[in-house]
């Protein structure tokens, strides 16, 4: 929430509270990911998605917080700043 705040009061001019908000919306959705593409896996029965690299669970699980926090943080930037 501090980077937030940080981050779009330096480099986009907005107010901080919009970049406490954009933290607190980013960490909650990137958490949500996480859960969901867990719970996805466990349904299908699989503990590694890849196979290129067993056990570093395959390229879902590298961006799958990203799925859902990069248009979380792009709606909040769009509607606040």
């Amino acid at each position: 929430m501090l980077a937030g705040a940080l981050t779009v009061e330096l480099m986009l001019g907005g107010p901080a509270w919009a970049g406490v908000l954009l933290g607190a919306a980013v960490v909650l959705a990137a958490t949500m990911g996480d859960l969901v593409e867990s719970l996805i896996k466990r349904d299908l029965g699989m503990k590694d998605m890849g196979r290129f690299m067993p056990g570093h669970g395959g390229l879902l699980d590298r961006v799958d917080s990203l799925l859902i926090a990069g248009p979380v943080a792009w709606v909040v930037l769009t509607l606040l700043v």
